[in-house]
C-alpha cells in the first residue's frame, strides 16, 4: 500500500502505549509479540493519531511544534508512518 499525504490513518487499537520520561514512549504489540521505543516525535505522532487525520494535518500540526522545514518532516513522517502501518501499529482509516 502507498500511502500519501491525503491517506488518513488511525491507531491500531491492540497496541499498548506508555510514556517514559516527558517526551518519549514505548508501544509493545501483544499481537505480534513486539516492543517500539518512541523518541520525542514519534511519541507526538501517537499521541496525535488518537482522532484519525491525514498525514498532511499531522505535518501540519508538527511544523507548528517542532522547528522542521514542511518538506523535510512530510517526506520523514510519510517514511515513518509506511514503517507503523507495514508492522501493524496504523491503518488507514475508513473514508
Amino acid at each position: 500500500m502507498s500511502i500519501t499525504l491525503e491517506t488518513t490513518l488511525s491507531r491500531n487499537a491492540d497496541i499498548l502505549h506508555a510514556s517514559v520520561g516527558t517526551e518519549e514512549g514505548v508501544m509493545m504489540s501483544i499481537e505480534e509479540g513486539r516492543y517500539y521505543g518512541l523518541n520525542a516525535v514519534a511519541s507526538r505522532i501517537w499521541e496525535l493519531l488518537e482522532t484519525p487525520k491525514t498525514v498532511a494535518q499531522l505535518c501540519a500540526l508538527l511544523c507548528e511544534e517542532f522547528e522542521v522545514e514542511v518538506r523535510t518532516c512530510e517526506t520523514d513522517v510519510l517514511k515513518f508512518v509506511q514503517d507503523l502501518i507495514d508492522n501493524r501499529v496504523v491503518h488507514e482509516a475508513a473514508a
